[in-house]
């Protein structure tokens, strides 16, 4: 599902992330990565969906390279990697089930975003994620409203909504 093949990630101030990096990771494979702080896990992570450009190699997803990914063909792959960054990126003045909405934003058409048009589907899939992580109750609570580990969960239930085939999770 998720191949690397001799990739390396050396940054603008000469900081190697990666270094000739050959990996495969299949189907239904669960995988950690641990490591010391600094030494590349969120750099290969974040290569995997191309939020970072690696500097040598390729990685393809599903036999699909990623890296050489037209915009159009990476935003399509994107809609099947769901990430759990560090940083929780939520709208903390928005409700905590708009966040979760917004998790298939880059599946939804451009007027359905903007108006916010989920259909009855959506909102029962986001109070189903939801109860998942235990905040079915926080559902019309603001963000900014939640403890960071609240704020973690709905990150978690946000990634889970989007019905991602690969969940890329960043220290969660």
């Amino acid at each position: 599902m998720i191949e690397f093949r001799d990739v390396s990630k050396v940054y603008e101030n000469g900081t190697v992330g990666l270094d000739h990096v050959n990996l495969s990771i299949q189907d239904c494979e669960f995988l950690a990565v641990i490591g010391l702080s600094g030494a590349g896990k969120s750099t290969m992570l974040r290569s995997i969906n191309r939020l970072n450009e690696i500097s040598e190699g390729e990685i393809f997803v599903d036999g699909s390279s990623i890296t050489k990914a037209s915009r159009k063909q990476l935003r399509k792959m994107r809609t099947r990697i769901g990430m759990i960054s560090q940083t929780f990126n939520l709208v903390k003045r928005s409700t905590v089930q708009r966040n979760v909405l917004s998790g298939k934003l880059g599946s939804f058409g451009t007027v359905k975003s903007i108006f916010g048009l989920f259909s009855q589907a959506d909102y029962d899939l986001c109070t189903e994620m939801l109860k998942k992580v235990g905040l079915e109750k926080k559902l019309h609570s603001r963000c900014d409203e939640l403890s960071g580990g609240q704020q973690q969960r709905v990150s978690i239930a946000r990634t889970l909504f989007q019905e991602a085939d690969i969940i890329l999770a960043d220290e969660p």
